[in-house]
């Protein structure tokens, strides 16, 4: 099951995306000009004038960002991201838990797995519902459940502002 919360078949700015990850514009601009976040296909292609995102990639990219405010630079974080996405599939997502996930450098790139937890605490279970043990190096655990969630919160409101917006707008 996808952790995508959101309609996929949503589209949101560049602007939007910023704002719902918590990144500035600039950034956003050299991301998308360094292929660490694409655009969403129009029609089937690649169009290279429109600045429009799947939920997905706005997903990605909060995560990314995660990942990039611990100093990991933009495209290892990038590709950690990938293989986190990856893991996605393998997991049961179940209501009253939070999901992990547990990115570490494995020389030319990254393992990724997922674990989840109560949300009263206790052991971290891995894709079963073994307890796992924590890495004996360094590793960054990125708390999805939150970040997607704090992002689905601001795309909900920025949604429901421009529905009331345009509602307005054909009143009067």
């Amino acid at each position: 099951m996808k952790i995508l919360l959101l309609d996929t078949n949503v589209l949101v700015s560049a602007a939007e995306l910023g704002d719902a990850i918590g990144a500035e514009p600039e950034t956003v601009n050299n991301w998308i000009r360094h292929d660490i976040i694409s655009r969403a296909p129009i029609g089937g292609r690649q169009v290279a004038r429109h600045r429009l995102f799947t939920m997905e990639e706005v997903y990605k990219a909060a995560l990314t960002n995660e990942l990039v405010k611990l100093r990991v630079p933009p495209s290892p974080a990038s590709r950690a991201v990938n293989e986190v996405w990856k893991e996605l599939d393998k997991i049961e997502l179940l209501d009253g838990k939070t999901i992990y996930a547990m990115v570490l450098p494995n020389g030319d790139g990254w393992t990724a797995s997922l674990c989840w937890q109560s949300r009263s605490g206790g052991p971290l279970h891995g894709t079963g519902k073994r307890e796992i043990e924590l890495p004996k190096r360094a590793f960054a655990m990125i708390p999805m459940t939150d970040v997607l969630g704090d992002v689905t919160n601001k795309l909900q409101k920025f949604l429901s502002d421009t529905k009331r917006h345009k509602a307005k707008d054909a009143r009067t």
